[in-house]
């Protein structure tokens, strides 16, 4: 077990040191460097270095991912992490106690609504941070107030720069999700054209816009309405694109001219709907097919709605585009839930005890909580570290532990390895000249490469955090302390992490059962609508659909974290097997969108037998549900025998193909559920292929 161990640690640690590319969305980085030098000129001139802090954390605030109008966001940061946490923090000073309830309280909060957005949750646990920084380093009421005065000065300019332009178009977060939704339909496309399968980690582009649109306010729906038609025709032109990799067979040069017209169609639409502008560099339409083409029907289908999404691209986003709107999904993005309503919705849905989230939050708020406390006890200590600077390790055990155990253990060592060389650096800039010009100038040089390296990795990011902090505290003990409570927090975090881990590896064979469980609900109602094609509730489809998504999401997620645990050697299936599931549940849920693109014509005569049909293939999957649960010996279930319901009907002959792939598809889920033979060596799951 302890190699085991060993090689998850050694592999979080690489993984940590991993590069990312360095000044990511350079406007709104230019903005927060703009408000900290005007915050610093006016820190120069009443000789305050508040300004400039409050300026920068204003504008990390900010720069945290959101969902809603940049300045709404700004003023709600800036509100939270310049104002309301300090003054809490001020007035917590003398009472510890309270202190500690507040914390535990607030970082748990910000834990649990992570499972809601990473801005909302994130800006809590920060606003945790400076409520407990200034608990920390205030030696009294009035000097406490006296620095959250200048903290709230810097805040306000860094939000009055963050007015600055340019603006770009209306709904930049929605627009931003809906045109990546629409570059991941044109990778599949060009995967296709290829001759690959395309490794895109459905369905969380599609999840994703969809969250993303939920944030739009009420009152502003009507405004969004192309946006959230666009959406709705992604959820069409899945099944249907999806087409596109069944028709390997006929002319390659034509197959793919095809496969890349539509790709580029697809591009064209993301960059309309980024900028705002019609499409124009794509094809007009994709080719047509040939008579007798196999899968002729849905590749006709493919380019109406390709021709249709181009259209709705092309519209204008304004205040009057819902009045007019003739669109099918006008009604449903009304008729979702508000952000604030669904928000609530999913936190209460996360206190039972076999949540993750649940369990993430409560390790957070301990292991936050104990390393406050813990940090302040070696200030004590025989002079070991600087108690007022506890909030150090507060901030490294909240930022550090993060639900998976790579994840954490990696940036436990990139920051703590940040951390010591930080302190150096800012040890060395301590001996220079006490020039407050020089000091100024350094101070921003700092925070300018926080900035520019924050989407580097945690060590670059914590040297500059650390520099700044052991020079502004002017003595080489600010930068000891600094090093010191950053190893305390990161191994807090860690020991918490062992300690009361959430191991996905032990979630995967219920995740598993889960999604086939929905999946089999939504494939019993889309062979029903055979049965009766003038009475089936064809509305009910989505909502199924969208639950069995939701589930192969969190299936996906799992399969992928597990390949950073050390625990392989317990898990039910080996990393080849695993493999074999995730292509498996990609084959059934293509297969039973496909028949989801295809449903009879409501004037279609009925054919009663597919009631049978589908409640052999519900009960076939919830018993291969149960057995990828438990492990336990399969049910004897009719045999699926899809070409028999339809061999009386002459113009089945696509129905009945589509039906022989869902019958293929479920055998093969089947055979990977089965199938558990020993593999020797280390059980890893390729991440990539475990999202496919």
């Amino acid at each position: 077990m302890l190699v085991h161990y060993r090689r998850a640690v050694l592999d979080a640690v690489r993984h940590g040191f991993k590069p990312g590319r360095p000044f990511q969305n350079p406007e709104a980085l230019l903005r927060v460097a703009v408000a900290v030098v005007a915050a610093t000129v006016v820190g120069y001139l009443t000789n305050e270095p508040m300004p400039a802090i409050g300026a920068w954390f204003s504008g990390m605030g900010s720069l945290v991912p959101r969902r809603r109008n940049r300045v709404a966001i700004s003023a709600a940061s800036t509100l939270m992490l310049c104002v309301a946490g300090p003054l809490l923090g001020v007035w917590l000073h003398a009472t510890p106690w309270l202190l500690y309830v507040l914390a535990f309280v607030g970082t748990f909060l910000g834990g649990l609504l992570l499972t809601i957005g990473v801005g909302p949750g994130m800006r809590v646990v920060i606003m945790m941070i400076m409520m407990v920084a200034f608990a920390d380093i205030s030696p009294d009421v009035t000097t406490g107030l006296s620095e959250v005065k200048w903290l709230a000065v810097g805040g306000a300019i860094g939000f009055l720069c963050h007015l600055l332009p340019p603006y770009g178009p209306r709904f930049a977060a929605q627009r931003e999700a809906v045109a990546a939704l629409y570059d991941a339909l044109a990778a599949d496309a060009r995967a296709y054209a290829r001759g690959e399968t395309p490794d895109q980690p459905w369905p969380l582009p599609l999840l994703t816009a969809r969250q993303t649109l939920d944030a739009v306010p009420q009152r502003s729906r009507a405004a969004a309405a192309p946006l959230f038609a666009l959406l709705g025709e992604a959820h069409r032109l899945v099944p249907h694109l999806r087409a596109l990799e069944s028709t390997a067979d006929g002319d390659p040069a034509a197959r793919e001219a095809r496969h890349t017209a539509a790709a580029d169609i697809l591009s064209g639409i993301a960059t309309a709907v980024r900028s705002g502008k019609p499409v124009t560099d794509a094809p007009e339409h994709l080719p047509e097919p040939r008579p007798g083409e196999p899968l002729e029907a849905t590749l006709r289908a493919l380019g109406d709605l390709l021709d249709e999404a181009r259209r709705i691209a092309s519209l204008p986003v304004s205040r009057d585009a819902g009045a007019s709107w003739q669109h099918a999904e006008l009604t449903g993005p009304h008729a979702l839930s508000g952000f604030l309503t669904r928000g609530l919705r999913v936190l209460r849905a996360e206190f039972r005890t076999d949540s993750p989230a649940l369990r993430h939050a409560l390790r957070l708020a301990v292991a936050a909580t104990l390393a406050e406390a813990v940090g302040r006890a070696t200030g004590d200590w025989g002079g070991l570290g600087v108690s007022s600077h506890a909030v150090w390790a507060f901030l490294t055990a909240a930022v550090v532990l993060v639900p998976t155990f790579g994840h954490t253990v990696g940036r436990a060592v990139s920051r703590s390895s940040g951390a010591v060389v930080g302190g150096l650096l800012g040890w060395a800039l301590v001996m220079l000249p006490d020039d407050r010009l020089l000091h100024a100038v350094l101070v921003v040089v700092l925070i300018f490469g926080y900035l520019v390296l924050r989407s580097v990795g945690q060590a670059p990011v914590i040297i500059c955090i650390t520099a700044v902090v052991a020079y502004i505290g002017g003595s080489g003990a600010s930068a000891w302390s600094r090093t010191v409570d950053t190893l305390i927090g990161a191994a807090i975090a860690v020991a918490v992490q062992f300690l009361w881990p959430t191991w996905h590896t032990d979630r995967l064979p219920r995740l598993l059962g889960e999604w086939t469980r929905r999946e089999a609900r939504h494939l019993e109602a889309v062979v029903r609508v055979w049965a009766d094609p003038a009475d089936a509730d064809r509305d009910a489809l989505a909502g199924l659909r969208h639950e069995a998504r939701l589930a192969r999401r969190r299936y996906q997620e799992a399969a992928t974290e597990a390949a950073s645990e050390p625990v392989h050697h317990r898990a039910r299936w080996s990393g080849s097997r695993l493999a074999a599931l995730s292509r498996a549940t990609r084959e059934l849920t293509k297969s039973t969108a496909l028949l989801a693109a295809h449903l009879p014509e409501p004037d279609r005569a009925p054919i009663p037998e597919t009631a049978d049909h589908a409640e052999i293939l519900r009960e076939r999957l919830t018993r291969l549900a149960t057995r990828a649960e438990t492990g336990g010996a399969p049910g004897v279930v009719p045999e699926v025998q899809p070409l028999e319901l339809l061999a009386l009907d002459p113009a089945a002959k696509p129905d009945r193909e589509l039906f022989a792939r869902v019958a293929d598809a479920m055998a093969e889920l089947e055979r990977a559920i089965e199938d558990r033979r020993p593999e020797h060596g280390r059980h890893r799951l390729d991440p990539a292929t475990g999202a496919a």
